[in-house]
């Protein structure tokens, strides 16, 4: 019998070389099953060329009894792609050329549908190369022979500006920027025509001013400058992220996701962005589809799971200096009762299906040694920092205890940990229901010198449990941390912690013994002398 291991990996793009866990995060489920049923075959829908060196396609999307794990396409009968989206952008082709395309489903087991129907068609010519001019001032309308931007945004950062535009036509662009109109520090150039524009510039100077000039490509051919100008990186006094938004959750109601969080408190907050995506979570604020921008608490994600299961959701906060927070994530299957198996650090949002899990009484840790290689450096349960005003932790104390009321940082030092790693991620049990948890992504900080998360305050009062889960490159755990953690009510005027057990420690009744017995005298004297003066009257 056919026995094959059902992975469901939380995959992020990699940002760093060495240890590249501040860029997102993953987890790792693994269940035995028989799968022999492929999906079904999808239906090319288009193949449309969009330049001599680039031809789009697009299919319908295919189902399975357990799910859909992607898509490979094929160009006169050879592979040439996966993908787990429905449409894909073939780029690096000869002008004048006539090509035949299909596409074949495959499910988690690597059972593959039959091949779809083909589409064959034709790169236009070689276009004539033209020079560059300069852009029209107040454009009215795109056509074919130039490239208009819409919705062009410059998101500076304080190392780091994202710029992200709309063009009006499948456009290609090239960006380039330094620290004059000479444009000296670099460019890039995207391959494929699209509409969809998002570059991310990194190890920028804080507080400096760049200039820009961006270039549009027409598919055929034509260039032209259509913007030019500049922008100036924050100051280092802004580069504390934001708080994660609590209480994350993702719930299937039919075909349809609901969405649920809460903002955490502070003027300083611009928007919450949701991004959604089928292969892992989001690890950035242009990474994924946008399902929902703005200050609400709740959204509904509709006609997903008829197409894809699982789905990926992160939350990110941004504030009014366009600081991101590390991300809170969650995760939804279209049929939760095919997800069993040990909870773990399973990932945020989903409910424990085989009952409470036990509190640790104390912090333990395990590393997965053959997964360990010679340059792997993993951290002790003492390098794991716990922060909460003048409070400071290692996950190793046993008497870890935060007030229900205030955010807390979670961190590691990044010298503690190195070699071929992928990603954190930190899961946190609700005190009032330890079936329910939240999780977020530990991300390197502006300095590079630890992976952090803030944590914004769940407001209830409780034990749980803090499981740190690091994976390595092949999304497998190399090393696993969790300890006990307690919440507590605010705190008192006088700034003393008042612990939930503080009125039954044995002194506390010692105390409260002795209070009582002199009120009992004291009421017993006054009830004596009451009596007597009444038998004097008498």
């Amino acid at each position: 019998m056919k026995k094959i291991a059902l992975f469901l990996i939380f995959f992020l793009p990699l940002q760093l070389a060495l240890a590249q866990v501040d860029t997102g995060s993953f987890s790792v489920r693994t269940f035995i099953i028989d799968d022999f049923i492929p999906p079904s075959t999808p239906t090319l829908l288009s193949a449309v060329p969009i330049a001599p060196i680039q031809i789009d396609l697009s299919w319908s999307s295919s189902t399975d009894n357990y799910a859909v794990s992607g898509y490979s396409v094929s160009r006169d009968g050879t592979p040439i792609a996966t993908t787990t989206l429905t449409s894909y952008s073939d780029t690096g082709l000869t002008a004048s050329t006539t090509y035949s395309y299909s596409v074949r489903a495959f499910d988690v087991a690597l059972n593959y549908s039959t091949s779809s129907n083909s589409l064959s068609t034709t790169t236009p010519d070689n276009p004539v190369v033209v020079v560059p001019v300069e852009p029209e001032s107040n454009p009215v309308e795109s056509t074919v022979a130039r490239v208009v931007l819409n919705d062009f945004q410059i998101i500076p950062g304080v190392s780091t500006t994202s710029i992200k535009a709309n063009s009006s036509f499948p456009a290609r662009l090239e960006l380039r920027w330094g620290k004059s109109t000479s444009y000296e520090l670099g460019y890039v150039v995207r391959e494929a025509y699209t509409k969809s524009h998002n570059v991310l510039l990194t190890d920028l100077e804080p507080g400096t001013t760049y200039e820009y000039q961006i270039i549009g490509y027409t598919p055929s051919g034509h260039q032209t400058v259509v913007k030019n100008g500049q922008f100036t990186t924050l100051s280092k006094a802004l580069v504390l992220p934001p708080v994660n938004v609590s209480r994350f959750l993702a719930e299937a109601t039919g075909e349809n996701v609901k969405l649920s969080w809460k903002i955490p408190e502070g003027d300083n907050i611009s928007y919450v962005r949701i991004l959604r995506s089928y292969i892992g979570f989001p690890a950035h604020p242009q990474d994924g589809a946008i399902v929902y921008q703005g200050t609400g608490s709740s959204v509904l994600d509709e006609n997903i799971l008829s197409q894809y299961s699982p789905v990926y959701y992160t939350a990110f906060v941004v504030d009014n200096y366009g600081n991101v927070s590390s991300g809170a994530v969650t995760i939804v299957f279209a049929d939760s009762s095919s997800v069993t198996g040990e909870i773990g650090g399973y990932p945020s949002g989903v409910n424990n299906p085989i009952g409470k899990p036990i509190i640790t009484e104390e912090a333990t840790s395990s590393v997965v040694v053959e997964r360990v290689t010679p340059d792997m450096k993993m951290p002790e349960l003492g390098q794991i920092f716990i922060e909460q005003g003048e409070q400071n932790y290692s996950l190793i104390d046993t008497d870890i205890v935060l007030t229900s009321d205030r955010t807390f940082k979670i961190s590691i030092p990044q010298k503690t940990i190195a070699g071929n790693l992928k990603s954190i991620i930190v899961t946190l049990l609700d005190p009032t229901d330890n079936r329910q948890q939240y999780s977020f992504l530990l991300r390197i900080n502006k300095d590079q010198s630890a992976y952090e998360a803030m944590v914004s305050s769940l407001g209830v009062v409780g034990k749980s449990r803090l499981i740190i889960e690091i994976y390595d490159y092949e999304a497998l755990v190399v090393a696993k941390y969790q300890g006990p953690i307690s919440f507590v009510g605010p705190m008192v005027e006088s700034g003393e912690v008042v612990f939930p057990d503080m009125l039954f420690r044995p002194s506390k009744i010692v105390l409260f013994s002795v209070v009582f017995f002199l009120l009992l005298i004291i009421l017993i004297i006054i009830y004596v002398i009451y009596r007597r003066q009444g038998e004097d009257k008498e």
